[in-house]
């Protein structure tokens, strides 16, 4: 599986992109998925939000600068929990 989508939301001021692709799993991404998951303002160039997992690096989740792990359990709460985030963003909560 293959997921790729781009859009602009918060009326013009945030690019959203989420790339999700799932494969047989290895020692290094036993899940067997890559993804990245992020929202960039596009007024300042900053990477608001970032969902991300790669080799050598477990799940972990950026809010601005911020690092945290990230419990992973599978793509559909993956989706849930960054359009939450997302959501609070432009909310001015997060």
């Amino acid at each position: 599986m293959i997921l790729e989508a781009r859009d602009v939301i918060g009326d013009g001021r945030y690019l959203q992109e989420v790339r999700i692709s799932t494969f047989l799993p290895s020692p290094d991404l036993p899940e067997g998925i890559r993804y990245s998951l992020c929202l960039v303002d596009l007024e300042s160039g900053e990477v608001v939000l970032l969902y991300d997992v790669h080799r050598g690096k477990s799940h972990h989740r950026y809010v601005r600068d911020t690092q945290t792990a990230y419990r992973f359990v599978d793509e559909d709460t993956l989706l849930d929990d960054f359009f939450r985030d997302v959501a609070l963003i432009l909310e001015g909560i997060l």
